[in-house]
């Protein structure tokens, strides 16, 4: 069970767009959040911009877990795919380890499987996202500025995870060079 706490038992799973969520509900999402990683989320929400958030509320504790997908372009190569890209995966910290982000990811996995050509994240938690169907990018990570100019981000190789959908190349190969749209904040 990990860290002598109850295990939540009475989960729901709630899908919600960027622009339903009320201010307290963002205030919610930003506490776990920065409960969850221990850093600052000024900002955070503002530079992914919108999509979806799927949150698993337990009934007495409410909001126990959060993950987004955003829409973004990703360059593997010379291909432009359509993708989802997860953002903000979080547990409350004495929650960890129990199931809640297998919870929230099997709904979003679910989503990009039926709405993109790609999944991707960045992270350093590479084996609960492999166990959950993901494959770590080989090739070299690239930011595409704002005036087209690629530059080469190395930080982030090894750091980049996709997701294969139906809608997917079959010949997609992950030693390419992938690139993204450059954004405020993370730009992976």
């Amino acid at each position: 069970m990990g860290r002598g706490y109850a295990r939540p038992v009475d989960i729901s799973i709630r899908v919600v767009a960027s622009a339903a969520l009320s201010t307290a509900e963002w205030t919610t999402l930003t506490d776990l959040c920065v409960a969850a990683f221990n850093e600052d989320w000024e900002g955070y929400w503002e530079s992914i911009g919108p999509g979806v958030h799927v949150i698993a509320e337990e009934s007495e504790r409410g909001v126990v877990a959060h993950a987004a997908i955003v829409d973004r372009l990703l360059y593997p190569g010379e291909a432009t795919l359509r993708t989802g890209y997860v953002e903000a995966v979080a547990v409350a910290p004495e929650l960890q380890r129990q199931g809640l982000g297998t919870r929230v990811m099997e709904v979003i996995d679910s989503m990009i499987d039926e709405g993109y050509q790609l999944g991707a994240l960045g992270t350093g938690s590479q084996a609960f996202y492999r166990r959950l169907g993901w494959e770590v990018w080989q090739g070299p990570t690239w930011i595409r500025e704002r005036d087209g100019r690629l530059e080469r981000s190395p930080n982030e190789d090894g750091g980049i995870m996709i997701r294969r959908t139906p809608a997917t190349p079959a010949d997609l190969d992950l030693s390419l060079p992938i690139a993204v749209d450059w954004r405020p904040g993370e730009v992976w």
